[in-house]
């Protein structure tokens, strides 16, 4: 393509988001200075047509970009814009107030990254199976009732009552706490395998008087845990798909809306890339039909410099890819600080 062809299509683009209105030449020769006629503009529009760069909407009316001009231009033209000095300060100052649990910071996360974009956000808190055991405490109730709490690096937290076929002493459970601790912490959830499990029971059942009915279920309970790998799900800002012209149909926008109460759905579409930095995954290249016409930005986040989660923004196609792309990136980046310094 040559230079002056990925001008127009850069500033078509640019034009197109600001007002959702089809560009038409002369529009372009009047506001900008591409230093050639309005005819010469509207030769190039009809090549970057032919290629699939551009789309007519209507006989009389501009053009408008296709899901391929947006690739080019977010591949190619799109200058990632980040965040002011005082911006940053700002939302670091924000983050200092919250809790540090991780269901309060991922809500807020989600909720602070669709007021910075307009858009709605999507977000997976640490995924377990990207996990490593920190610890396990068993909280005696009372003799046969027990809350297990399991917490792990990435600040996830598990806990469940449970009820035990048979008695045990506060005395054995805290040996049964310290065995367990000393023989899983630092391990990967799901390097935590029956075989392991069943070695440690022999090992509880040599050093103390433990039914085996107990060891079953202590075992059950840590492989529930472990086999239960997906993050929570949190969305922010869904009614900011209500303030975009494309989405002025009501049908569709309860189809869409209908489609991010499915959890699994929302995790499948952070998840339909790689673990890389930064995705952006436009219109068409989407798997679900209800979102063809939006494109999302994607961002991965780390602890310790292991990729543990994911957030971003879904909005229309005609979406402000620099900023967004910058602001994503810049969030993504500041939760792995908090979560690598807890």
């Amino acid at each position: 393509m040559t230079e002056r062809k990925k001008e127009i299509l850069k500033t078509i683009i640019n034009e197109y988001i600001v007002t959702a209105q089809p560009v038409g030449s002369r529009t372009l020769a009047r506001k900008y200075d591409f230093g050639v006629s309005s005819a010469t503009i509207r030769n190039e529009m009809s090549d970057l047509e032919i290629a699939g760069y551009l789309e007519q909407p209507h006989k009389s009316a501009g053009r408008v970009p296709s899901d391929k001009g947006y690739r080019f231009y977010v591949d190619y033209l799109m200058e990632m814009r980040g965040l002011s000095e005082t911006e940053a300060q700002t939302i670091k100052k924000n983050y200092d107030t919250k809790e540090t649990e991780i269901q309060e910071l991922m809500n807020h996360t989600s909720n602070l990254l669709s007021d910075l974009t307009n858009y709605t956000s999507l977000a997976l808190s640490p995924e377990l199976k990207e996990s490593t055991f920190r610890n396990l405490k068993l909280v005696q109730i009372t003799d046969k009732k027990i809350l297990i709490v399991l917490v792990t690096d990435t600040g996830v937290i598990k806990d469940k009552i449970i009820e035990l076929p048979e008695t045990l002493s506060k005395k054995d459970l805290n040996e049964v706490e310290r065995i367990l601790n000393d023989r899983l912490s630092g391990m990967s959830l799901y390097e935590i395998d029956e075989e392991l499990l069943s070695n440690i029971a022999s090992q509880l059942a040599a050093r103390i008087s433990i039914a085996q009915q107990n060891i079953d279920l202590l075992k059950q309970e840590l492989v529930s845990n472990k086999l239960s790998p997906f993050g929570k799900v949190y969305l922010g800002g869904t009614t900011y798909i209500l303030d975009q012209p494309e989405f002025s149909d009501l049908t569709k926008v309860k189809n869409m809306l209908s489609m991010l109460e499915h959890k699994q759905i929302v995790r499948d579409i952070l998840d339909e890339g790689d673990k890389s930095e930064l995705e952006i995954i436009i219109g068409s290249e989407n798997d679900y039909e209800d979102i063809k016409d939006c494109s999302i930005v994607v961002a991965t986040y780390k602890l310790n410099g292991r990729p543990v989660g994911k957030l971003g923004v879904l909005g229309p196609t005609r979406m402000q890819y620099s900023k967004v792309a910058g602001r994503v990136k810049y969030i993504a980046d500041l939760l792995s600080e908090l979560l690598t310094e807890e």
